[in-house]
């Protein structure tokens, strides 16, 4: 067995709370299906422009302990001119640390981001989230596919990178059916299994929580409505949030206002879930019963927060999962068809648990809500 292995897009402090839970899932994950082990070093590889600057001098060396084993992270800067000249020229040059680490790497495993393997928020970010495999594949070193949501492609370019990659890895995780035909018509083995967020555990902090607790994920894309490719889609959601935290103080319930993906020290622009939840927090006529989740919280942290809930209602696909994983009721606002896919693949009514959110009208706000209502009173 080698020794270094790069579980591509690894990050356990991402500002997306559900891409970090895939960075711990994916380690337990791997192990649990011998693809790692613990004698091996988890390489970051960070490609800079200005190697020479002293931030760039030292490794980032982060130690974690799950599934009672301790794991080594190392995050390794290297000039990205060692990049261009083995991407376009078929370069490496073997006496550097990035020469050495790839003569001695075992494996590159993919999470891309858990539903970027597509090209559903641009090119750009599906191009950028596959240099590690391109790397890979350049020089003949495996890659796996870790559980996630494939597709869909726009563009028949992307799609023709997809499947050279697909047919090139080693193994394919998937976490829902909704590329299965693709992956059929490809000749692609593949196997299905949970998201990676399952096998993160939640850990336990101190908070309070009320009876009849209902946790809604203000999404920033949504609220902000000005994200990439799905900007302008959302003009409503605004009003469905503000509508549907109305609705459940009217009952008595307690409303927890609960971000998953966010910065706290520097908000991400029209992506940031604390800006939502903190705008929906101040639109409101009434604060009764309400609860703004206002810190910087880890991953398993948030995780065992929706982990309270009596009821959950989610617009991040992975704030969804930390309460499927949680056996917690919850409904989804989609804004892709993954949402239905991945409940159906959890064993949950994707049809009946979720709505999709884009391009919907003040008038169709009134249905939504009682399409919640209905599921939440079944499942009282």
């Amino acid at each position: 067995m080698k020794k270094y292995i790069i579980i591509s897009g690894i990050n356990l402090h991402d500002n997306n709370r559900g891409t970090a839970a895939l960075s711990y899932g994916a380690i337990a994950f791997m192990y649990k299906k011998g693809l790692l082990s613990p004698e091996q070093t988890i390489i970051n590889i960070k490609f800079v422009k200005k190697i020479w600057e002293s931030k760039y001098q030292s490794d980032i060396i982060e130690q974690i302990t799950i599934e009672g084993k301790d794991w080594k992270i190392v995050t390794k800067h290297v000039s990205f001119l060692e990049k261009i000249l083995l991407l376009k020229g078929g370069i490496l040059i073997p006496f550097t640390t990035f020469g050495r680490i790839m003569g001695n790497l075992d494996k590159v495993a993919a999470i891309n981001g858990g539903d970027g393997f597509s090209d559903i928020y641009n090119t750009a970010t599906f191009l950028w989230r596959l240099v590690d495999t391109e790397i890979a594949m350049k020089l003949k070193i495996p890659v796996i596919q870790l559980p996630q949501t494939l597709g869909p492609f726009k563009s028949k370019k992307n799609y023709e990178i997809a499947k050279k990659i697909l047919r090139y890895s080693k193994q394919v995780f998937v976490r829902d059916d909704k590329f299965i035909k693709e992956l059929n018509e490809m000749d692609v083995s593949y196997e299905l299994t949970r998201d990676l967020s399952y096998y993160m555990k939640p850990q336990p902090w101190n908070i309070e929580i009320k009876d009849n607790a209902i946790g809604i994920n203000v999404s920033g894309l949504a609220y902000s409505n000005k994200f990439r490719t799905l900007s302008g889609e959302f003009d409503q959601y605004p009003n469905l949030i503000n509508q549907l935290i109305e609705h459940f103080q009217k009952k008595g319930n307690t409303i927890y206002l609960i971000p998953h993906s966010y910065n706290y020290e520097k908000p991400e622009e029209n992506n940031d879930d604390i800006v939502a939840c903190c705008e929906a927090y101040n639109m409101l006529q009434s604060k009764s019963k309400v609860v703004l989740i206002n810190q910087n919280l880890t991953s398993p942290q948030i995780k065992y927060l929706i982990s309270k809930m009596n009821f959950f209602i989610g617009t991040r696909m992975h704030a969804n999962f930390a309460a499927i994983y949680s056996n917690v009721p919850l409904f989804g606002l989609a804004y892709s068809y993954k949402f239905e896919g991945a409940f159906n693949a959890n064993g949950l009514n994707g049809k009946e648990q979720t709505a999709i959110i884009n391009n919907i009208t003040r008038e169709d706000i009134p249905n939504i809500i009682n399409k919640i209502e209905h599921f939440y009173l079944k499942n009282k």
